[in-house]
């Protein structure tokens, strides 16, 4: 599964803005981050942040963790946005958004737990299945 991920990744040439492979973020964080937010991340996402660790596709920040303190940080780091968002709008707590574009918010759907140590990727406003996989998310945004 990952082998073609890579490959579609490294043939994105420039619509893709990712750290170089293997330049990722420590397990330490992401376990950090998984803490703080109450969540445990699907094995896919874990594989692209110890990979990659965040980037842009198409100039849409894909969130992360950005392996700053939780209490400081803004940005795309995962921690703020979700935290912020959580905050502000209380029907989040079974949401953890990944990414926002100019047209729609993409989100894993917490309320059926992890399945396959995965959970499905959501469109918000339209309230449909984008992905199965936070996998095949990162593939159908790179290729269409």
């Amino acid at each position: 599964m990952y082998d073609d991920l890579i490959r579609v990744i490294e043939e994105a040439g420039d619509r893709v803005e990712f750290a170089s492979f293997g330049d990722g973020i420590s397990d330490d964080w992401i376990e950090l981050a998984e803490k703080r937010l109450g969540v445990t991340f699907p094995k896919s996402y874990k594989w692209w942040l110890n990979n990659y660790n965040g980037g842009e596709v198409c100039g849409e920040e894909i969130y992360s963790v950005y392996g700053l303190d939780f209490d400081e940080v803004v940005g795309g780091d995962i921690v703020y946005i979700n935290e912020l968002s959580r905050k502000n709008n209380s029907s989040f707590k079974d949401k953890l958004i990944i990414s926002e574009t100019d047209d729609e918010i993409f989100y894993f759907d917490l309320s059926n737990g992890l399945k396959e140590n995965e959970y499905p990727v959501y469109e918000l406003y339209s309230n449909t299945l984008y992905a199965h996989t936070f996998a095949e998310f990162l593939k159908r945004r790179i290729t269409e």
